[in-house]
């Protein structure tokens, strides 16, 4: 089974580049009206002409989901001046590379509220807006580092995996309604996650080609909407990679420190 965005309302966060924004134009080139959310109005305004170049239509609104007070207003401005919302995309989020051994308190706190906490409610701020309406879904889009290994991302891991298990409670607690709860997880993506950047680590080098295109991640969200299964994934080897930490986390993380070429007392 496919789904076609044709004539779908879908509000996508952290819109203004790399996933994101890749989503936002695959759906406005399938005919949906999309709802574009994230930090920088430039930035979404190039967006939103990207995906009216294609053939799509939408609207956008600066959003900081740090910001945690003005989520809930954010929820009924957008429901009230989009139209009814088919689909929620929580695809905000923000790097956090850094070494357990360093990390503050002040950046695990902006850590959680940015990558977990925003969307939770957000998510929640909308959910009884589809309950009434007996129709919606809600995708948050995770990472790797949840089910892989948290190297240098041990604050960031676990604000999505907070978002994991959160997800994974709206998907118990909707059974029997019209509205559906999913996981979706990218691989290591060539978006402005993977570049230097201020307060972080820097990146763990990758090799040629380790990095997917945000386009293709794109089109694999949009195929996730085509069935019910709670999780899916960006590329079959990733699911893989998960499955194999799950049968021997201990065995995979000795493995992962091998090839890391960390020492361990």
């Amino acid at each position: 089974m496919s789904w076609d965005p044709a004539g779908q309302r879908v509000l996508v966060t952290g819109a203004s580049s790399g996933i994101g924004a890749a989503l936002a134009v695959e759906l406005g080139r399938g005919g949906a009206f999309v709802g574009l959310a994230a930090r920088r109005g430039d930035r979404l305004e190039q967006v939103l002409g990207e995906v009216r170049d294609v053939g799509g239509d939408g609207c956008w609104w600066m959003l900081d989901l740090a910001d945690l007070e003005s989520v809930a207003p954010f929820a009924e401005r957008a429901w009230a001046e989009m139209g009814p919302i088919d689909v929620l995309v929580n695809n905000a989020g923000a790097p956090r590379r850094r070494s357990m051994k360093r990390l503050t308190p002040e950046e695990l706190d902006e850590t959680m509220a940015v990558n977990f906490t925003g969307s939770a409610r957000l998510s929640l701020a909308l959910l009884p807006y589809m309950l009434d309406r007996d129709s919606g879904a809600i995708v948050n889009v995770s990472s790797m580092g949840t089910q892989s290994m948290a190297f240098r991302t041990g604050a960031y891991g676990a604000a999505k995996a907070a978002l994991n298990l959160f997800t994974e409670g709206l998907y118990f607690d909707l059974v029997g309604t019209g509205v559906r709860a999913h996981l979706f997880t990218p691989g290591s993506t060539d978006t402005e996650f993977s570049t230097p950047k201020p307060g972080n680590d820097d990146p763990f080098p990758q090799p040629p080609g380790a990095f997917m295109d945000p386009v293709d991640v794109a089109k694999a969200l949009i195929a996730k909407l085509g069935n019910d299964d709670f999780e899916g994934f960006a590329a079959p080897a990733l699911k893989e990679t998960a499955q194999a930490k799950r049968a021997d986390p201990n065995g995979y993380l000795v493995e992962a420190i091998k090839m890391m070429g960390l020492r361990q007392r």
